[in-house]
Formats: structure tokens, C-alpha cells, sequence
């Protein structure tokens, strides 16, 4: 019976999620500043909830990013750190494809999604992704950070309506993208637990020391960041 435990603090809340055998269980709360306390005992909290152990869990799981920069750090080192300890291999998910999952969780009516975070300095996190088959997602735009004007312009064409969800959305030249999309959406560790219950069953698992954040911004937008903050 496989056991999967994931966690997600890319953005303003912290979640963390166990699946058992074919059922989620998840714990989620708003945690913009309190992740580095909360990760660990919302963990533990799960499992004795489901009467588990961690040295009986197969893998773990994290929402990789992109998202805040200290949040993903935190995430990773948590989750690398519980991999040491208990020798089990890692799990990465983007954070972009679990909000899309969510998404058309919610919506079964709808097919294509393009989940959008806001970045800061301007710029928006976003992918376009298509619902496969009932279990898979198609990535048909990869993870990029971009100026919400230009996502439009960047947009294959589909001949489908497109559900946004993110809060990336709340950026009014995004909205002009899709004519329905939720802006409070958040990522959650249900998601990404689900995402990578299909990774392990294709033996898509990293070692805890190459696992590594998914920060998307290249070199230059960090530059800029830098002497936005200078």
C-alpha cells in the first residue's frame, strides 16, 4: 500500500498531504510568515492522524516551485531534511502544474487551464496546461515569468475557452486572458500529492541531494531584483 507524503509552502499558506492507498488526507492553513514554524508539526500532526509513521512512508513529495523565493527554500530544506533522515527519495512537482490540478479538480467542466502567481516586480508566474485523460496533464505553454500584459500574445491557439486560476489574477492584464478564473486560488499539498503519486508509479523519484527548487527567473531578473533592492 503505497504512502506518499508532500508539502507545500510556495505561497502564502502552508499544506501538507498524505496519500494512502488511493485516499488523500490534507492539512492546510494560512501561514504567510509562519511556515518555518508550522511545516514540521502540521507533518506530524498528519501522520498521527492517520496512525503512520514517517519511516513508513515511500517517498515525499513538494510543490517545487516557482513561488516566493523563502518559501520554497523552506519547503525544500524540510522535506530534504525528513529524506535524510529516514533514507527516502523525493518527489518534485511544480507548483504551476499542482494549481492547474486544483483547478480542474474544481471545474470538470473545464479542459484548459492557465495557473498564474503573482512574482512580484511586475511579473507573473504562469503556465498553460490541458487536462489529458482523468489522472494527467499536458503541459502546452512550460513555466515562464513574464509581465501579465505579455501572456496573451504568448498563448497558443486553442479554440477553447480558458480557466485562470491564481493569484496572478488579481493583475488586471491577465484578466483579459480568460473570461473565468478564481484569483484566490492557492496551491495545496493535495494537489501535488496526486501529481506525484503518478511520478512514483513511473519511478520519477530524485535523490534528497539533486532535488532542487523550481525558482523560474533567469539570471537577469534576478539581477534585477538585486538593484531594485540596492
Amino acid at each position: 500500500m503505497t504512502k506518499l507524503l508532500a508539502l507545500d509552502t510556495s505561497g502564502d499558506a502552508c499544506s501538507v498531504a498524505l496519500w494512502h492507498d488511493g485516499q488523500v488526507r490534507e492539512n492546510f492553513e494560512l501561514a504567510a510568515q509562519s511556515h518555518t514554524q508550522r511545516a514540521l508539526p502540521m507533518i506530524d500532526e498528519l501522520l498521527e492522524q492517520a496512525g503512520i509513521t514517517l519511516q513508513q512512508i515511500d517517498a515525499l513529495a513538494i510543490g517545487a516551485g516557482p513561488g516566493s523565493f523563502t518559501g520554497l527554500r523552506i519547503g525544500m530544506g524540510v522535506i530534504q531534511g525528513l529524506a535524510f533522515a529516514c533514507d527516502k527519495p523525493v518527489i518534485a512537482v511544480c507548483t504551476l502544474e499542482a494549481l492547474a490540478w486544483q483547478a480542474l479538480l474544481d471545474n470538470p467542466d473545464a479542459n484548459v487551464v492557465l495557473p498564474a502567481l503573482d512574482a512580484r516586480m511586475g511579473e507573473v508566474y504562469w503556465g498553460l496546461y490541458r487536462r489529458a485523460d482523468p489522472d494527467r496533464l499536458t503541459e502546452l505553454s512550460p513555466p515562464a515569468a513574464t509581465d501579465p500584459s505579455q501572456v496573451a500574445a504568448a498563448l497558443p491557439e486553442l479554440g477553447e475557452p480558458i480557466l485562470g486560476a491564481g493569484g496572478g489574477w488579481k493583475l488586471q492584464p491577465l484578466q483579459a486572458c480568460a473570461a473565468r478564473y478564481d484569483s484566490d486560488a492557492l496551491p495545496r499539498a493535495a494537489a501535488v500529492v496526486e501529481l506525484a503519486i503518478q511520478r512514483w508509479r513511473e519511478g520519477q523519484m530524485q535523490d534528497a541531494l539533486t532535488v532542487q527548487p523550481k525558482y523560474v527567473r533567469d539570471t537577469v531578473s534576478w539581477k534585477k531584483r538585486e538593484r531594485i533592492r540596492s
